[in-house]
């Protein structure tokens, strides 16, 4: 999308635009993903850690170990292990740190604590040469070029698929079950570009929120998409500073329903499968609620408002995907607020002190 006159265009967009080419990146990157999920197969407790959108990557990314039954994964935030779990570390352990800058203080500080309780560690980043290369046994530097806004976007993205397929590789030849995302890997960087054909639709979508005076976002999600409808909710969050919260599909209807009749959107990112009539009930239930909806979504039948992934992938896929539309809703909802996303008010590029 060409800006408008006169409104500047943020490098946040930019990051966002340069999305397929991170993802191009990482499938670049599988032989060595996987020569490092081949040395990881022994273990069969694994934590995925960071911080932040870090987090959220590597919630995201444990889901193919998350439902194997033969190994038990866990996702946590970093300060999370360090205060709370350290002591279910142990040398059967492996310890996943995820870190864009490479930097952050309690990533690096849970990992030095996880290897010097014997366990295997593997951290990512897109920073070579940074802190985390030096601290774990197998370091992964995605080469996705750099991320010029503190906000991260294409940074998530390429962190969700590389720890997803870690995931899946590791998963699959520990149980021995076929994992779809392997084989479809290829196919998402040319899916995400297809996908910022969008960019104009939802940045009417953007103008139209703030015409209506939307203050409060309820981002919603279900399986692999509930992580990136946490993302979602943080994107919004971070670069607008308005009301935002990430929850599971269904448990909205647990008490935060009640806010329907306020100023509220829901986002909706959800790939039901063969369980999609619950999707198309609670679409249906709350729409004759009177609640403003932006779905995200494979089906073909839940209204022309729809913003359509193809049918013919898994649910991991297209849960990964919906994170660009949003990123972008995020964008322009920001920069009609008049915020500057690429430095919003009070963060930094990572945390120096823990």
């Amino acid at each position: 999308m060409l800006p408008e006159e006169n409104v500047r265009e943020y490098y946040m967009i930019r990051d966002i635009r340069d999305t397929p080419k991170a993802l191009d990146a990482v499938v670049k990157s599988l032989d060595g993903i996987s020569e490092v999920a081949a040395s990881a197969r022994k273990f069969r407790k694994i934590f995925f850690i960071g911080c932040g959108s870090s987090y959220y990557a590597v919630l995201f990314g444990s889901w193919p170990l998350m439902k194997n039954g033969s190994v038990l994964a866990f996702a946590l935030p970093s300060s999370e292990l360090i205060l709370h779990f350290s002591d279910a570390v142990n040398s059967d352990s492996l310890v996943v740190g995820v870190s864009r800058s490479g930097r952050t203080a309690e990533t690096l500080k849970a990992l030095e604590i996880c290897r010097g309780k014997g366990a295997y560690t593997v951290g990512f980043t897109i920073e070579g040469g940074s802190e985390i290369t030096g601290i774990v046994d197998e370091p992964v530097v995605l080469d996705i070029g750099e991320e010029k806004s503190i906000i991260m976007t294409k940074s998530f993205t390429a962190f969700s698929l590389s720890t997803a397929m870690f995931s899946s590789i590791l998963s699959e030849r520990i149980s021995g079950e076929k994992q779809t995302l392997i084989d479809e890997c290829k196919a998402i960087p040319s899916l995400a570009r297809s996908l910022l054909s969008y960019e104009d639709k939802i940045a009417a979508t953007s103008k139209r929120l703030l015409s209506e005076n939307i203050e409060r976002f309820i981002f919603l999600g279900s399986g692999p998409s509930y992580p990136i409808a946490l993302e979602g909710a943080l994107k919004v969050k971070e670069t607008s500073y308005v009301a935002t919260e990430g929850l599971h599909l269904l448990e909205f209807r647990h008490g935060p329903m009640a806010t329907i009749g306020e100023r509220l959107t829901l986002v909706i990112s959800c790939f039901l499968g063969e369980n999609t009539v619950h999707l198309k009930n609670f679409v249906s239930e709350f729409a004759g609620k009177g609640a403003d909806i932006i779905l995200i979504s494979n089906s073909i039948d839940l209204g022309e408002s729809t913003l359509k992934l193809p049918p013919e992938y898994s649910g991991e896929c297209k849960a990964l995907l919906s994170i660009i539309p949003m990123q972008i809703l995020a964008y322009y909802y920001a920069v009609g607020k008049g915020r500057d996303p690429d430095k919003p008010r009070n963060l930094s590029r990572y945390i120096q002190r823990f």
